[in-house]
Formats: C-alpha cells, sequence, structure tokens
C-alpha cells in the first residue's frame, strides 16, 4: 500500500515533564505547554519538527519560567520512516548531543582552551527519549527537545540561492572545526573515539530511488549545453547502488565524524546588535557518520553557496578549510605532518564521484517548489521524490553542477 492510500498519524507531543528533568533537575514542574507545526511539507524530511511554548515552575522557589524549544518527533509517513530509518536516527542524534560534542568541549578545555572559547555550535539539548514506557521500543512518542534557535535570532538562508560570502566563510571554518575536533579525539582518546564510529555507523537507505536518477539523467541527455558528458554522468549515477552510497573506504589521515547532510537548512547564522554575524549552529544529526570530512566540504560548497560565489571564490573556500582546520588541529596539539595541501586536493577528487550522485539528489530537494505541485502534502512525499521531473531551476542548478564536476576532471 502507498503512503497516499492509507491515512497520516497525527504526531503528538505528550508528557514533556520527565524529558525536562533531565537537564533541569526534578524541581521543575511542566504548568502547560502548547505546539505548533514549525515548517511546512517541503522543508523537512526526516522527521516532525514542532515548536514548544513550555510555562514551567520550580518546585521549591515556585519561581516561573518559559521556555521556547524545538520537539523533533517521528515523520509522518512510513515511507520517511523507512528511508530515514527513523529508530536508529533518533538514537544517533541524541548521542551526538549528549556525548559526542559535550565530550569534544571537555577535550578542548583539556587542551588549554578557555570556557569560553570552545566549541558550542549545537543548540542546547534539554534531553530526549524513545517512548512514554521508561524501557519502551521506539515509537510515535519518541522526542529530542532542543532550544528553539530561532526565538533567539537565528536564521537559516533561501535553500534554492544559498550563502553570499560572509556567510559561506563561516560555516567552513565552522565545519574544519568540527572535523578536527573528532581528529583530536582520534589521536588522543583513541579508545573513545572507536565508540564514537560505532554510533557513526552507515545507515541502510531502503526504498526506491533508481528512478530519481533515471529522471536526472533525461535531463542531462535533453541539455544541449552538458548532454556530451552524459556517458561520464551515467556511469557515476548507475556504478553505485543508493546503499552504497556511504559505505566507503576511508584513508588517514582523511577521516573524522561528519555531519553528511550539511546544507542550507542544516546551518544557522546569529547576528549581533550592529548587524554583524557573531554566531553559526549545526543542526539536524540524525545521519552524522564515520567518514571522510572532504566529503561534508564538497557537497555544502555545491548544495549551499550562491552560485556567483562559487564561481568566482570557491578556490578560497577551499584554502580556508584546509587552513582552519590545520590551525585548529595545532591549537589542540595534534601532529598535522600528514596534512598537506597537494593531498587534500587529491582527496576532493576522489570523493567527488559519491558527491556527485549525493548532490544531484539533493538538488531535486533544494529547488523543489511545493507551490508549483498540486496539493502537495507528507503523504505525496513518495510520490514526489521518485517522480517529480524538476523545475527550470532545478535543470539550471543540475546544469551548473555537472559543469563545475567537469572542469575539475572530478567526473
Amino acid at each position: 500500500m502507498n503512503d497516499s492510500d492509507q491515512q497520516l498519524p497525527e504526531v503528538v507531543l505528550r508528557d514533556i515533564e520527565p524529558v525536562l528533568r533531565q537537564r533541569l533537575g526534578d524541581n521543575v514542574i511542566v504548568k502547560n505547554f502548547t505546539t505548533k507545526s514549525l515548517l511546512p511539507p517541503g522543508e523537512n524530511y526526516g522527521s516532525t519538527i514542532l515548536s514548544v511554548h513550555v510555562e514551567l515552575k520550580h518546585k521549591n522557589t515556585e519561581k516561573k519560567e518559559e521556555l521556547h524549544l524545538i520537539a523533533k518527533m517521528c515523520p509522518p509517513t512510513e515511507f520517511q520512516r523507512r528511508i530515514f530509518n527513523s529508530s536508529r536516527t533518533f538514537m544517533k542524534e541524541t548521542f551526538m548531543y549528549d556525548s559526542i560534542m559535550p565530550t569534544y568541549n571537555k577535550l578542548e578545555i583539556e587542551c588549554g582552551l578557555k570556557k569560553n572559547e570552545i566549541f558550542e555550535v549545537l543548540p542546547k539539548f534539554y534531553g530526549s527519549r524513545l517512548s512514554l514506557h521508561p524501557d519502551g521500543e521506539f515509537d510515535d512518542n519518541a522526542v529530542i527537545l532542543m532550544e528553539n534557535l530561532k526565538i533567539e535570532g537565528y536564521y537559516t538562508g533561501d535553500r534554492s540561492i544559498g550563502y553570499d560570502l560572509e556567510h559561506s566563510e563561516i560555516a567552513v571554518k565552522a565545519l574544519a572545526r568540527f572535523h578536527a575536533l573528532g581528529m583530536a579525539m582520534k589521536e588522543k582518546k583513541p579508545g573513545i573515539f572507536e565508540v564514537y564510529k560505532m554510533h557513526a555507523k552507515c545507515l541502510q537507505v531502503d526504498g526506491d530511488t533508481d528512478n530519481i536518477f533515471r529522471l536526472i539523467l533525461q535531463r542531462i541527455k535533453d541539455d544541449p549545453e552538458i548532454n556530451t558528458y552524459y556517458d561520464k554522468c551515467h556511469k557515476v549515477l548507475t556504478g553505485l547502488k543508493i546503499n552504497e552510497l556511504w559505505a566507503e573506504f576511508s584513508r588517514e589521515p582523511w577521516t573524522s565524524i561528519i555531519h553528511s547532510d550539511f546544507w542550507v537548512n542544516n546551518v544557522m547564522f546569529h547576528r549581533s546588535d550592529n548587524g554583524k554575524i557573531d554566531d553559526v549552529k549545526f543542526v539536524d544529526f540524525q545521519i552524522y557518520l564515520y567518514g571522510s570530512p572532504v566529503r561534508d566540504l564538497i557537497f555544502f560548497l555545491y548544495s549551499s553557496v550562491d552560485i556567483e560565489v562559487t564561481e568566482n571564490q570557491i578556490e578560497d573556500l577551499m584554502d580556508l578549510y584546509f587552513e582552519s582546520l590545520v590551525n585548529t588541529l595545532k591549537k589542540m596539539g595534534c601532529n598535522t605532518d600528514a596534512f598537506n595541501k597537494e593531498d587534500y586536493k587529491t582527496k576532493m577528487a576522489e570523493d567527488a564521484a559519491r558527491e556527485f550522485m549525493h548532490l544531484c539528489f539533493m538538488l531535486k530537494v533544494l529547488t523543489l517548489d511545493v507551490k508549483e505541485i498540486n496539493d502537495f502534502s507528507y503523504d505525496k512525499m513518495q510520490t514526489v521524490m521518485v517522480e517529480y521531473a524538476g523545475s527550470k531551476t532545478f535543470n539550471e542548478r543540475l546544469r551548473r553542477l555537472v559543469l563545475c564536476f567537469v572542469n575539475r576532471n572530478w567526473l
């Protein structure tokens, strides 16, 4: 039965007090909370995202407090739950908030950074559960609670355009630092890092995705500006099964914990009162992996950076990433002898084919205009992702992607 043939379940947030007590202590009482859907269909695929307004009271002091939170819950359709392996991704994401990033920050302190210098790149985490039952298995009541960054003034860019140079530079430097902290853990705390690798294993992808690439290849064949490269594109897009996209053989020193879904919607920025960007946050760690950090960089540069910036400053952004990575490793007291610019460029060429496949799939998401699809809703998502042929913007972005990769001898 297709998702469109069955009634969609309503995803409802219930009984959050025990979850909040994980971080706020047993003295907090939830007097009331209200929720509303934060993102419309077409803006989020792997989960249901709710904004939550919580009214708290502290048992001992009677002090009242308000919290503005995000609740991340199950996606509504079985298609989404299969594609994103929801039970596993919820546990993965919780582990990032609860264990990996706090340990990175602890290592920073051990390496001499002050508390106000540590890398606070994630939203504040308030707790999670898999079920309303303490020992229950993953169900519709699974939730991750974190601060609502939008209430604090954080924002994302326009996914159909991408970030300008100012935002891209800040994102690239932060991405390099995130990767470098994983590399520092690998060198300084190898036993702990082995545990992280276990949590960062590749997920098996389920679902019919063959048609997605069939339609993309047809667009390449029909475009007179890039159809001469059809055979190269065909070889890449049919050379791997979709579930092999992340099952790669990594080589040192180019391994770390990577985001693997680092695009416009998952990077948020904040401006100070004088208009200067003063902070950046990363969100959505459902599918982080142990793999090549260069893949995150390629994916971001070609999915989430304004085309004009990509054409004129991409070499500068690539250099900025490398310099930021090495500088962070040096600050953490790591050996950087194995990191050189030539090998970095070689690694980019090695990773490019898989990222081309990743990007071709993502371009459809980036350029999807739900207004062009009659009555778009979550229950139509499977049909849309498989059969949607792409918009004019999609065709333009695909053409530019092919030309960029060909010009770099990456295809």
